[in-house]
């Protein structure tokens, strides 16, 4: 027997016909039919910068990632032969590029296409500008970024006695040995945390006074410290043959002093 309610429930059930819209297939339409049946310009434009906009310049992105990362591979760096840094000493560019020029001259260096000699008068202003400048100067010598030092005495102490220059005792030719012992800069190696005013040990060479030379009375003009300029090689500086080359170059045409 079938009842009221049963009736009820079955007319629900079955209140939709079979071909009733939400029933049919939906057939999904491709992106060239979506854009075509778009009627105006703004309205294609719109739906790119909604959907694709953000995919395309990742994919541009990745792309120039790849192209910088092959250019660099397959492209040689350069290669620096010597590199001075004055410390202290502000010289701008147009004489540091006459200093290379000189030394290139001088000792008949030729450079390939991508080996450079630099000297870099800006970088390493340390009393004229904040910390920083200290920074960047250890942060190069550490990189092996430097192979000869110029500084003020004073400053020039700090590192030496900071064990960043190299000793000279054995690593100057005996000529140019004998003609500059009047010029050697000695200083102590700092022994565990000792300062420089209490300072014990021996005294080494490591640094020449410049000043009274060819080359410091050509650049003294530009400077305005009255302190004595001293050279050395950098400790662990990769160029020391070249280092050396330029200490001959500045002191072997000096002449002599009484």
């Amino acid at each position: 027997m079938v009842t009221l309610k049963d009736e009820n429930a079955k007319d629900k059930e079955t209140v939709l016909n079979d071909d009733a819209a939400i029933y049919q297939r939906r057939e999904e339409k491709t992106e060239r039919q979506k854009f075509s049946e778009m009627k105006t310009f703004k309205e294609k434009l719109n739906y790119f910068r909604m959907y694709y906009l953000k995919t395309v310049l990742a994919v541009i992105a990745i792309i120039g990632l790849v192209i910088s990362l092959i250019y660099t591979i397959i492209t040689p760096g350069d290669e620096y032969l010597l590199r001075v840094a004055f410390v202290d000493y502000p010289f701008d560019i147009s004489l540091t590029q006459e200093m290379e020029t000189d030394f290139i001259e001088a000792s008949g260096i030729t450079l390939g296409e991508h080996e450079k000699i630099e000297f870099d008068g800006s970088t390493y202003q340390i009393s004229t500008r904040d910390v920083s400048s200290a920074s960047v100067l250890s942060t190069h010598i550490m990189a092996r970024e430097i192979d000869i030092m110029i500084a003020p005495e004073s400053l020039y102490t700090v590192y030496a006695f900071n064990g960043t220059l190299l000793s000279l005792t054995e690593e100057l030719p005996t000529d140019l040995y004998a003609k500059l012992t009047d010029r050697f800069f000695f200083c102590k190696l700092k022994q565990e945390n000792e300062s420089i005013e209490d300072a014990t040990g021996d005294d080494y060479v490591l640094g020449i006074y410049l000043d009274e030379t060819p080359f410091w009375d050509k650049y003294k003009q530009y400077i305005f410290s009255d302190e004595r300029p001293v050279v050395g090689i950098v400790l662990n500086g990769p160029n020391r043959d070249n280092a050396k080359a330029f200490l001959r170059y500045l002191f072997e045409n000096m002449p002599e002093i009484d």
